[in-house]
């Protein structure tokens, strides 16, 4: 499963929506029989990098790629039923 965007409001940061909607998004894949969900996202979103981390998510060996001059880092993390 590709997580196309995300974002949360920051008058609502600090109420772990990042983290429902992760979670959301993660039992969708494994009651779908997904293995392993991909997000991208800029160098310079550090809060959200952070996030991504911390709920399993790991940068891939893929280079950066490039989007309108944006520079984009692909990220990934296996789903609990995945082998």
């Amino acid at each position: 499963v590709y997580i196309q965007s995300m974002g949360v409001l920051p008058s609502a940061r600090g109420l772990r929506i990042g983290e429902l909607l992760l979670r959301s998004v993660e039992d969708f894949a494994s009651a779908h029989g997904y293995k392993r969900l991909f997000l991208s996202t800029t160098p310079f979103l550090s809060r959200a990098i952070k996030l991504y981390e911390r709920f399993g998510f790991r940068r891939t060996d893929a280079p950066p790629h490039d989007l309108f001059g944006t520079p984009l880092l692909t990220m990934e993390k296996k789903t609990p039923d995945s082998k």
